[in-house]
């Protein structure tokens, strides 16, 4: 009786509605509901945006599904505004899937995306159609051309993504030529060239690069490029040139210099945000017109700064021994930011800190790290008895430094439970001392809340009382990674 209800409801609407209703539908979500009537089924065959994501291999039952409603799309000339298929392995479909294209092509569509293994896409043939205007292709070898008179020019296309796609250096060149307007180009982990020239797009606006290639370069002039992404993965080489109006700069795991950083910055007075990740060879970073730094890596960078950022995100990777002046360093790169909304750093050695040291840099202005996350994987040991000296010396002086370089508002801390009876200790330590110790007033910190994960229980996360005998009970197992955090009260 319901669905009957249902269904007489359904019918009641205009059908110009239920056209529009059926509109802003999936292509599979307006498949069920053509159930409900015969108007509600003609919307569904009238739908522009055709969905044959996810068909797998041996069902040859949804292939011919496919092939007949391409036929019907094909007979009745319906428009296409989106055509989207991807299955696992050409090689084991029966179906012709060129045909399908064509179909696509023929009947106007403006966004392709075609994922198919082992297939051989004519692209070319593709980039032929004057109404698409986005083309993203995975999984695919590109179908080549005898000659490159042979290719139109796709002034329509604006936006172009090729995924694990296998192609030579003349395609690709070929490719970004014939597409001279495109505002958008994606390239991730495609194989078969030794060169990446982005030189005469006229309208890009967006480049994002990942490869896995040995010795690869990327060459990019385009002074109307406002957003670039790269990551070469420690095997790429980057060449920028001309990129005044570059406002976001996005790199990871490439060799660059600091004099080369310094001329993409200053030739780009536009750049506002830069993310670096694992470039190794930066010493210092020009962030006089920055308004966002986030950097991963080994070192911590200089800055030279006119005025402060808006937002700092470090996260950092420890695998030395650490000595008062890496703090100090620290506490001066978190200090020329207003907000440092996260911090993470790695440890997998710790020593104590010469608290003297630290005294010398108290000029420096107090950072304000909003959460800071900290990694204790000790290499060296150290934290394996919890009665040796590390844990009535070292890890105060440890701890104090941190404290000191962050300041942070909350500390996550995944480390063995030895090491959390040491932070505890030295925390309470810590605040005992305050009311007697100079340096530990400096530190200004007034209270802490601690909180435990425990996955055996029902309530993740709960407190623990900061004293010596609830942290007794809790610390019995010192191997055990445990993930804990401290709310402090400066």
């Amino acid at each position: 009786m319901c669905t009957m209800m249902k269904k007489a409801t359904a019918d009641i609407l205009p059908e110009c509605l239920i056209g529009k209703i059926v509109s802003y539908l999936s292509f599979k979500e307006a498949a069920k509901m053509s159930i409900l009537s015969k108007t509600w089924l003609r919307s569904w065959f009238m739908h522009p945006n055709i969905d044959f994501k996810y068909l797998y291999n041996g069902r040859n039952l949804e292939l011919e599904i496919v092939d007949t409603i391409m036929a019907r799309y094909r007979d009745g000339k319906i428009p296409i505004d989106k055509f989207e298929l991807s299955y696992s392995d050409f090689s084991l479909i029966s179906q012709p899937i060129d045909k399908w294209l064509d179909i696509a092509l023929q009947n106007g569509v403006k966004y392709l995306f075609f994922e198919v293994h082992n297939f051989s896409l004519p692209i070319f043939i593709i980039l032929a159609a004057k109404s698409l205007t986005e083309l993203v292709v995975d999984w695919c070898t590109l179908m080549p051309v005898s000659f490159s008179s042979d290719v139109t020019n796709c002034n329509s296309l604006r936006k172009l993504s090729l995924t694990h796609v296998k192609l030579d250096e003349n395609m690709l060149q070929t490719l970004l030529n014939c597409c001279p307007l495109i505002v958008s180009f994606i390239f991730y982990y495609c194989w078969g060239f030794k060169k990446i020239e982005l030189l005469n797009l006229q309208k890009i606006k967006s480049v994002s690069i990942k490869s896995r290639e040995q010795n690869e370069l990327v060459k990019i002039q385009a002074p109307t490029l406002e957003h670039l992404t790269y990551d070469g993965y420690l095997w790429g080489k980057l060449d920028i040139v001309e990129c005044q109006n570059l406002k976001s700069l996005d790199i990871s795991y490439v060799r660059i210099s600091d004099e080369f950083l310094q001329n993409l910055i200053s030739g780009s007075q536009s750049l506002k945000d830069l993310k670096i990740r694992n470039c190794e060879d930066i010493e210092e970073i020009d962030s006089s017109n920055l308004e966002s730094l986030e950097y991963m890596g080994y070192k911590i960078p200089k800055l030279k700064i006119a005025r402060q950022l808006k937002h700092l995100k470090i996260n950092l990777q420890c695998f030395s021994s650490l000595k008062a002046a890496w703090f100090c360093n620290l506490r001066k790169l978190l200090s020329n930011s207003i907000s440092c909304p996260e911090i993470s750093l790695d440890f997998s050695q710790c020593n104590g800190i010469n608290l003297t040291d630290l005294r010398l840099h108290q000029e420096v202005a107090t950072p304000k790290v909003d959460v800071l996350n900290v990694n204790c994987t000790w290499s060296n040991g150290e934290y394996a008895n919890s009665t040796s000296t590390w844990t009535n010396g070292q890890c105060r002086t440890f701890l104090d430094a941190l404290l000191w370089s962050c300041h942070p508002r909350r500390l996550n801390i995944q480390s063995t439970s030895a090491t959390f009876k040491c932070f505890i200790n030295s925390l309470i330590y810590m605040k005992n001392m305050s009311k007697y110790s100079h340096w530990h007033r400096q530190l200004r910190l007034k209270g802490a809340q601690v909180y435990i994960f425990d996955d055996n229980t029902s309530q993740s996360w709960h407190p623990v009382e900061l004293n010596r005998e609830e942290l007794s009970i809790r610390s019995n197992c010192k191997w055990k990674m445990v993930n804990y955090y401290f709310l402090l009260d400066w």
